[in-house]
């Protein structure tokens, strides 16, 4: 087998053969190429020759008329006469022969015409000047005297000077013609002598080049060689971190959907104060571990050109005022003002997607209060129409007054893990990641994002997205609530709930107790076909990844099966991978994503079996049979009096500040204050406002801090 820099001489030599093969074929055919060029040159050169001969012939015959005529108007002897018309025969025998010869040339082809034309003429002004002759020797002296007459004006001579004018730019052209053809024939010999030299020219250098080729190209040959292992490396590391990141991404999710899981249902129990803001703590902290966790995955995923936009009509507003709600509190908390301006058509939704254009929005905005210390941040949205009808273009511009960015940094903020310095000495977390995931889901969105910053007086950085589509109805971007969900909805369900980690089963049963369903556990495919062939469930939520018998394996098994074919099957996976999320929503009935909510699993059970319709509200129809909100049940005086100063003072404020942390305490504090009171009433409404800071529903917690239950009414 030839090694690689073999392959490559190999391939050298051939291509030297193939070269000289090439040009002695060359040669020969450029060879007779033009000896066939010199046969049609010699050709042309004896045709011109032959005109030539042809004119001087019809002049001759020119001169001989001429003269048998003036004979015979001296003498008037018949035979001249007779020998006149000969000669004029002879000359249109000429002509004929001339017009032939220059039939492919239109140009000699319209001077042999006139010629005739005016050959034509001299014969027949000779012709009436000899028939004249011949009447005066009939006896008519007038006739003489014509004749006489006719001689002395020259008509005649002027004649003859016209045909011999005509006939000198005949053989003027057809010579210039012959001196031409033969300087293309001494031509063309040069360059057939030419390339013969040059051609053995070639033939002697291809030897002298081919060493020196077979060197170089197999010094390429090992660069190209080096270079395909590198990008076979490449390759296989891309694929090796692509493994690793699913791989760490599931074993990351599976702990994270325990945390958050639990970290939920601790919230609905936690009545004391302190201990809602520990669960806070932890479960802002988690999420901001799988928004870590999620920014690496997106930037693998845009690296390898996996990425995809779910692009859905978006209200602008609403992306804008959620993301300024989050970051209110903060930049209240530094006493740096947070101002949004909208220009143009800001207020018409438009077609982009949402998630990411509220991830870019999120890392924007807080990279400039995070920076920022005195002054403040504007946020500016400017739609103004584009050329394209039913279009705008998009500009949203963050701008700070902050620290600023050096110019030398400028270049280098948008590449992943690169932080610009902090000029005021002060630490500042990232990872660096949030500004160019940013960068390339606006060119992903087909827009551009840049910066401009000057060091001390604060960035700007803008996004500019041209021609997107407007949506003439109104949308609403809130994210579904994750509370407040009764899976007493759905009807009386035996749920099998499989999974190889036993705080995963945990969770599920949590979700689900003190429901109306019964949930049975298998800690592996195995476990769960032996569950269902002992007693079959209404569904069966599967991990992916089990020992003994992974969940796709127990899926086969179990559509395999007539008798349990009909049976929905839902994966349950921390898996991140799109192409595996695809492969899952077409072989199993139902996909939910580890960490998941009880919204999450309620939506996808809800999907195969039919849900009741929410109940208006969550109070005993026993209270609310008179029509009235109940008030409190056991009047605490020390409880009252903290929900009063709670309710006038402290959310009063809340109103207008909209706090969203403070709100989200008071939150806490109204679900304890309602179960010391034991107030369903109440305890619902601070559920419901807890849920609706949760979501970023800026108008809802309007309402809800506008619609708090007052305890007038105690008993």
């Amino acid at each position: 087998m030839l090694t690689q820099p073999a392959t490559f001489r190999y391939r050298l030599y051939t291509g030297l053969l193939f070269f000289s093969v090439v040009v002695i074929l060359g040669t020969s055919i450029l060879s007779l190429r033009t000896t066939g060029q010199l046969q049609d040159s010699v050709s042309v050169a004896s045709h011109t020759e032959r005109v030539i001969a042809q004119v001087n012939e019809f002049w001759g015959l020119v001169g001989n008329s001429e003269s048998n005529g003036l004979r015979y108007l001296f003498t008037g002897e018949p035979r001249y006469l007779v020998a006149f018309r000969t000669d004029v025969a002879a000359i249109d025998d000429s002509l004929d022969q001339l017009t032939a010869l220059a039939a492919d040339n239109p140009q000699q082809s319209a001077k042999v015409a006139e010629l005739r034309r005016l050959h034509m003429e001299r014969v027949s002004f000779g012709m009436t000047t000899m028939q004249l002759k011949s009447d005066e020797m009939a006896g008519n002296p007038a006739a003489g005297r014509t004749v006489r007459e006719r001689l002395a004006s020259g008509d005649g001579g002027r004649l003859r000077e016209g045909l011999r004018v005509a006939r000198d730019n005949l053989l003027t052209k057809e010579r210039d013609l012959l001196v031409a053809r033969s300087e293309q024939r001494n031509k063309m010999i040069r360059q057939n002598w030419a390339t013969v030299l040059i051609a053995n020219g070639l033939a002697l250098v291809a030897g002298m080049v081919g060493y020196s080729a077979t060197r170089r190209m197999q010094r390429k040959a090992m660069e190209a060689y080096r270079s395909d292992l590198q990008a076979d490396q490449a390759r296989r590391s891309s694929q090796d971190k692509s493994v690793f990141l699913a791989s760490m991404s599931h074993e990351i999710r599976t702990p994270m959907n325990a945390i958050f899981g639990f970290t939920n249902l601790l919230g609905e129990t936690a009545t004391d104060p302190t201990q809602a803001e520990y669960v806070a703590s932890i479960k802002k902290s988690g999420q901001a571990l799988l928004s870590l966790i999620n920014d690496v995955l997106d930037l693998s995923k845009m690296e390898a050109g996996k990425f995809e936009l779910r692009e859905e009509p978006t209200d602008l507003h609403e992306i804008v005022e959620q993301t300024l709600v989050m970051f209110r509190q903060t930049a209240d908390a530094k006493g740096i003002y947070l101002r949004v301006v909208y220009e143009g058509r800001a207020e018409q939704p438009l077609l982009v997607d949402p998630v990411r254009l509220r991830q870019v929005m999120i890392n924007l905005v807080g990279n400039a209060i995070k920076y920022t210390e005195k002054g403040g941040v504007i946020v500016q949205i400017c739609c103004v129409p584009s050329a394209l009808d039913g279009h705008c273009d998009l500009k949203i511009e963050v701008v700070d007054t902050g620290t600023g960015i050096a110019p030398h940094q400028l270049g280098v903020i948008f590449d992943p893990f690169e932080q610009g310095d902090n000029p005021d000495g002060k630490s500042r977390e990232g990872t660096g990641l949030g500004l160019s995931i940013s960068r390339r889901l606006a060119t992903l969105m087909g827009g551009e994002l840049g910066a401009e910053s000057r060091l001390g007086e604060g960035s700007r950085f803008t996004m500019h997205m041209p021609q997107r589509a407007l949506h003439l109805s109104p949308v609403s971007q809130k994210p579904k609530s994750d509370e407040r969900v009764d899976f007493d909805r759905l009807p009386p369900l035996d749920v099998l709930l499989v999974d190889d980690v036993a705080w995963n089963r945990d969770l599920g049963v949590a979700y689900l107790r003190g429901s109306h369903h019964q949930v049975r556990e298998a800690r592996d495919g195995v476990e769960a076909l032996e569950q269902i062939k002992e007693k079959l469930p209404d569904v069966v939520l599967m991990d992916l990844r089990m020992p003994r018998m992974s969940g796709e394996q127990a899926l086969m098994r179990i559509k395999s099966d007539p008798a349990t074919a009909h049976l929905p099957v839902i994966a349950v996976t921390a898996s991140s991978m799109q192409h595996e999320e695809g492969t899952m929503r077409r072989r199993f009935d139902g996909f939910v994503r580890k960490p998941y909510s009880k919204a999450d699993l309620f939506d996808m059970l809800a999907l195969h079996f039919r849900a009741q319709p929410a109940a208006a509200a969550a109070v005993p129809e026993a209270e609310t049979a008179t029509g009235e909100l109940p008030g409190p049940r056991v009047r605490d005086e020390a409880a009252l009096a903290k929900l009063h100063l709670l309710l006038d003072q402290r959310m009063a404020g809340m109103r207008a500040s909209l706090r969203m942390r403070e709100i989200n305490d008071a939150a806490t504090e109204l679900a304890a204050l309602a179960q010391v009171l034991q107030w369903p009433a109440l305890s619902a409404h601070a559920q419901a406002l807890a849920s609706a800071v949760d979501r970023f529903d800026v108008p809802e917690v309007k309402r809800l801090l506008d619609a708090t239950p007052q305890p007038g009414g105690a008993p």
